[in-house]
């Protein structure tokens, strides 16, 4: 009799912990930028509490860097090699519970290289005594460079997921500063009529070879860059540390940190394409063999390229320094759901 009461009394502790354990697992919850392992959180009244439900507004600071590069068609230059692009940002949070708003503004500094196709340019000019002479000129090995510095202000909307988080929305890009830079090398041939063959690498007459550009040369206008708006995704996981606030009914005194370690890709939805129509290669008529005198303009702004939209994609890090917490949820106070010592 004594072992079958003993065997009651063991099966019914097993069932007591199954529930226990059941039931801690429905009162913490199973999502939050903190899940961790339940742990007791005990207010002053004795009732367990999870510090991350309700209401939380957040401030924070983030980085970030990325590839950077251009879509467009690809008619008179490539997309490759691209470049990087690094920002800083000052953002706040609204979240209720797994849900999550996000604005705040930052800027954004953008380095883009794209390799353009080798162009071939012939006109004819006469010398002296009259003869024709027909002039080739071969630009090669050309890379255009741009840099440019946007203000960015971001709306976005996502929850959390088992301590990750999701982001999504509309960022305003406004270009605010940029310069250019060309790199390419000119070689020029010339044809006589009755002379046998090309002359060329003849620097007496102006014909010379893979000459590359002066400072001036490469160093070109800014481009001005249309308004544009992003479309963005973010994907990442967030650590909460430990928050440590006074005893009280709602713990209005604690503190919320938080830090978030996610990957983006944004993509420009207006075409960004400048509204300027410059020629790629410009020879002057009084000094075609002055490469010195040449002038070229970066590929965006020649019209050749007439759709034109931003991309990055990299890693971006957000610390949360401060929170206000403006709600909290009881979870063991009945369907009232208020923190009461009664």
């Amino acid at each position: 009799m004594m072992r079958t009461n003993h065997r009651y009394l063991l099966l019914a502790l097993v069932v007591l912990s199954a529930l226990s354990a059941a039931a801690q697992t429905r009162l913490y919850g199973d999502w939050g930028s903190n899940y961790k392992k339940p742990k007791f959180k005990v207010n002053n009244a004795g009732l367990y509490t999870d510090q991350y439900d309700g209401v939380h507004h957040l401030v924070g600071i983030q980085v970030d860097g990325a590839y950077s590069t251009f879509f467009h068609a690809r008619e008179v230059a490539t997309n490759a090699p691209g470049g990087y692009s690094v920002g800083a940002a000052f953002q706040y949070a609204y979240v209720n519970g797994t849900f999550l708003v996000q604005t705040g503004v930052g800027v954004r500094f953008q380095d883009v290289k794209n390799r353009v196709f080798d162009q071939k340019y012939m006109r004819e000019s006469f010398d002296v005594v009259g003869a024709v002479n027909q002039m080739t000129y071969d630009f090669t090995q050309r890379t255009d460079e741009m840099r440019e510095l946007y203000v960015q202000v971001p709306l976005f909307v996502g929850g959390y997921i088992r301590g990750f988080y999701l982001l999504g929305g509309p960022k305003l890009s406004i270009p605010v500063w940029g310069n250019t830079k060309l790199d390419l090398l000119t070689t020029s041939t010339a044809t006589y009529k009755g002379y046998i063959g090309t002359m060329a690498e003849m620097d007496n007459h102006g014909i010379r070879r893979e000459v590359p550009l002066t400072p001036d040369q490469q160093n070109r206008e800014a481009l001005k860059l249309r308004l544009d708006l992003m479309g963005v995704f973010e994907f990442g996981y967030e650590l909460a540390f430990s928050n440590k606030g006074g005893q009280t009914y709602h713990r209005t005194n604690m503190v919320d940190q938080r830090l978030r370690i996610g990957a983006f890709a944004e993509i420009g939805i207006l075409n960004v394409a400048p509204r300027t129509e410059q020629p790629l290669n410009e020879v002057p008529e009084t000094a075609p063999y002055d490469f010195q005198d040449f002038q070229y303009n970066h590929v965006y702004s020649t019209g050749m390229i007439s759709s034109l939209h931003n991309f990055y994609a990299g890693l971006r890090l957000t610390y949360i320094f401060s929170g206000i917490q403006t709600s909290e949820k009881c979870l063991l106070c009945g369907s009232r759901g208020l923190v009461s010592p009664w």
